[in-house]
């Protein structure tokens, strides 16, 4: 009996691993293949399993497939006469992959897999452009605003040239997430003046969401999302490096960077660093002293694979900045303001130097992020942790040695994300999210705190769905968040003041895709967005950076005589109510891509209720010297524009790459970005002995804005001040003490070459040593923009 008992369960359990193994035998690999410079399909390309005997071939189309496979991953070879083969470790839960061979002489080329992830929130009916590989090589020397910028639709504001951040259709800072490696980039980002502390070295692709991303990233995305990862760890490749040393003529800067990277079967590795020594900068016509800077950067991270449902990422950044701020932007009294708004030459003007003293800024941002996927056919979930600190210190024109403002910002969050099994046609995702934030001013500045302390606990869920019929999706996102913040300041007179602050608000969006055929695609997205207030809006009181600002709960106007007071204590909610922003963003997208040819045409509107700006309220004297002030406050706004993206491959000699940009926004904001077209030609030829070149030259050209605030120069605001006139007794309160500058033209040259794993590259910026000032830059008041400027670039790969 126990004998027959035994047998029977022998076979039972070889019945039922048969089954097993014939039930898992359905996974599969689907692909496309396409050269790496042209994007034309590739066919006959060889793509093997490695360890098995199976092997495939692609179709005039570049397709391949490989069905009814047995296990979870691979390692797929793919390979081709005249291209340069690559290995990849292939997931089951990757459904589609794409791969960019690379010409055997296009040694600044390599091959790359990008991978379809069933893991992946984002939404796809948003409107999006990527930066990634040679695309993103030509312009890393700059910063992320100057990369992000190379998208239309994507422009700069800045304080001076050494402190810039990205606008995607006219909204910065606040109203723009930075997610940079999956994590929300927390930082001091308050200001214009505060750049986001990410290193352009670490950047290997970077892609930017122009629509109202609210539901998936959390509040204040209402303008866009900046994605910033570094480039994805592989596994089973060799010890990959990368070092790169640049210099540039303006400045007489020197900068380095190098990584390294190593993929073994189930670990890979990769970390690198970089640094940049810069001086003074120069106009074409003068220096601009204090303008020096240095910056310092290292990473690392790991990618740990045990087996093939699971993934354990790490990853450390740490990035600092020593930035000098033009001294010719702060004054001891009235008249040399005046002669600084009015002469050519800033003043305070020295010779060339490494060394800055007043005013400059410090800034530190450290990032640690562990990360888990499980992924199953059918359902993954990612759970992801983040710590985040960021040190801020600000010098202005003192006695002594003590910053103005020493803060530091501690940031936790935890994500969980969520892929529920299929249910038909019907795919979707839920997300939680908890972050907990703490802001505190660092004793020893002797100064009334520029913002108070405060902390901050936030919660969000989401939830996004998508249905799938033939050539159409549709996408439906749903989102609550709860904000609460907890504020300790300090009154001029050392009284303490405490309040406690609630946010909460429910966001939503719809979007749709059709796919006429391989060639023609359209998009269209209605999203809501909200913004809370900021503690720096509400609170700032004094002097930051080069100007002194007021938030709304700072500053009281007498209407009848047109008086601002800044010392009447703290405002509250009820004397001054300050809703959240809400935005109704719609945006439409038509995209061709065939061969040769892509094009790419958005359009969109942005309403935005409770809209909160700066705008300038006068001059006044402190201790200090005499600065300009401003005030914030809170209105409609109506943003409405386009952008154009057109790339041509003429043959495999010329190619052209077309941008434009415009926005309508109303007159009372002032700093909007300009229209703007650039052209860029590019050359490719053929020379014995060098392995690729490229020589291109760009063209880009920003019409002056004519819509802006009235302009109400120093003088006459002065001479209303001492003759008891009231500058806006028939008009509009919103003004500017400067008109916008002409309209400009800016040209470029470029050219580079490769030799063996060795790559030269030399640019020529502002190649005609133009004169300009840039509407978006707030030292424009003081002094032109940056002249003619040599960079040159050397580049060694393995």
């Amino acid at each position: 009996m126990m004998l027959r008992t035994f047998v029977l369960g022998l076979l039972c359990a070889g019945i039922c691993w048969q089954s097993s193994i014939a039930q898992d035998c359905d996974f599969s690999i689907d692909g496309r293949i396409f050269d790496g410079s042209s994007r034309e399909a590739l066919a006959f390309v060889s793509v093997e399993l490695r360890g098995t005997d199976k092997a495939t071939l692609s179709d005039s189309l570049g397709n391949f497939s490989f069905q009814q496979l047995c296990e979870k991953e691979y390692d797929l070879t793919i390979s081709s006469p005249g291209y340069k083969s690559i290995v990849h470790h292939h997931d089951f839960h990757h459904p589609f992959i794409e791969i960019s061979l690379a010409p055997d002489e296009a040694f600044d080329l390599e091959s790359v897999v990008i991978e379809a992830d069933r893991t992946s929130t984002n939404m796809e009916s948003l409107s999006s452009q990527t930066i990634s590989g040679l695309a993103l090589e030509k312009i890393s020397t700059g910063s992320l605003g100057e990369v992000a910028s190379s998208i239309a639709g994507v422009t700069m504001v800045s304080t001076g040239q050494n402190i810039a951040k990205p606008v995607i259709h006219g909204l910065h800072s606040n109203r723009i997430l930075l997610i940079n490696n999956g994590l929300r980039h927390e930082f001091q980002n308050w200001g214009i003046d505060h750049a986001p502390e990410i290193d352009p070295s670490l950047i290997g692709r970077l892609q930017v969401v122009k629509g109202a991303a609210t539901v998936r990233y959390g509040s204040d995305a209402l303008g866009g999302v900046i994605l910033v990862d570094p480039t994805p760890v592989e596994l089973s490749t060799p010890l990959k490096g990368k070092f790169s040393l640049t210099g540039k003529s303006n400045g007489q800067s020197g900068e380095g960077t190098m990584e390294l990277r190593q993929g073994f079967k189930w670990l890979g590795l990769y970390g690198g660093a970089s640094y940049i020594k810069q001086g003074d900068l120069q106009t074409p016509d003068y220096l601009l002293t204090n303008t020096g800077k240095e910056e310092t950067g290292y990473y690392g991270g790991f990618r740990l694979h045990p087996f093939a449902e699971l993934d354990i990422e790490g990853f450390y950044s740490h990035f600092e900045q020593d930035l000098g701020i033009l001294r010719g932007s702060v004054f001891g009294n009235l008249e040399d303001m005046q002669r600084a708004l009015e002469s050519d030459t800033p003043l305070y003007t020295d010779s060339f130097s490494y060394d800055f003293d007043k005013p400059h800024l410090t800034s530190a941002h450290d990032l640690y992020k562990a990360k888990a996927s499980f992924v199953k056919e059918n359902f993954s979930a990612v759970l992801q942790y983040g710590y985040q600190t960021n040190k801020r210190r600000e010098f202005g024109v003192r006695r002594g040695d003590a910053p103005n403002i020493d803060l530091i910002l501690k940031t936790e969050s935890l994500d969980a994300d969520i892929r529920h099994p299929d249910l038909g046609p019907i795919t979707g995702k839920i997300g939680f999210q908890w972050m907990k934030q703490a802001n505190d001013n660092l004793p020893g500045t002797g100064t009334v705190p520029f913002i108070p302390n405060y902390d901050s606990k936030r919660y969000g869920a989401y939830l996004i769905e998508n249905v799938n019929w033939g050539k159409n999706t549709l996408e439906l996102g749903l989102r609550y968040d709860n904000l609460e913040i907890d504020v300790v300041g300090r009154e001029p007179d050392n009284t303490i003041y405490r309040d406690t602050l609630f946010y909460r608000n429910v966001s939503a969006t719809l979007g749709y895709i059709h796919r006429f055929n391989k060639k023609h695609l359209f998009r269209t997205n209605v999203g809501t967005a909200w913004r809370p207030p900021n503690v720096a809006e509400l609170y700032r009181f004094g002097q930051h950076s080069f100007v002194l600002e007021y938030g709304l709960w700072r500053y009281t106007v007498n209407e009848e005589f047109d008086f601002i007071t800044t010392s009447e204590g703290i405002l509250t909610d009820e004397e001054r109510a300050v809703p959240s922003e809400v935005g109704y963003k719609w945006i439409n997208t038509y995209e061709y891509n065939w061969k040769k040819v892509q094009f790419e045409l958005t359009a969109y509107i942005n309403y935005i209720e409770n809209f909160i700006y700066t705008k300038p309220a006068g001059f006044t004297r402190t201790p200090r010297g005499y600065f300009m002030y401003f005030i914030y406050d809170q209105e409609d706004a109506l943003l409405w524009g386009g952008d154009l993206t057109a790339f041509v491959q003429h043959d495999s000699l010329f190619s052209s790459t077309l941008k434009a940009s415009y926005l309508w926004m109303h007159e009372n904001f002032a700093e909007q970005p300009p229209p703007n077209i650039a052209y860029t030609f590019s050359f490719f030829p053929r020379i014995k002995g060098i392995d690729q070149n490229e020589l291109s030259i760009s063209f880009d050209y920003f019409f002056e804005q004519t819509r802006h605030p009235r302009i109400l120069t120093i003088d006459e605001f002065l001479f209303a001040a001492q003759n008891g006139i009231s500058r806006f007794a028939e008009d509009a309160p919103n003004f500017d003490i400067q008109a916008p500058p002409p309209a400009y033209l800016l040209t470029d040259v470029a050219w580079r070459s490769t030799f063996g794993n060795f790559e030269l590259g030399l640019q020529v910026k502002n190649l005609f040593n133009v004169r300009y000032r840039s509407y978006t830059d707030r030292l424009r008041y003081f002094s032109n923009n940056l002249g003619r400027n040599f960079i040159l670039n050397l580049k060694y790969t393995f």
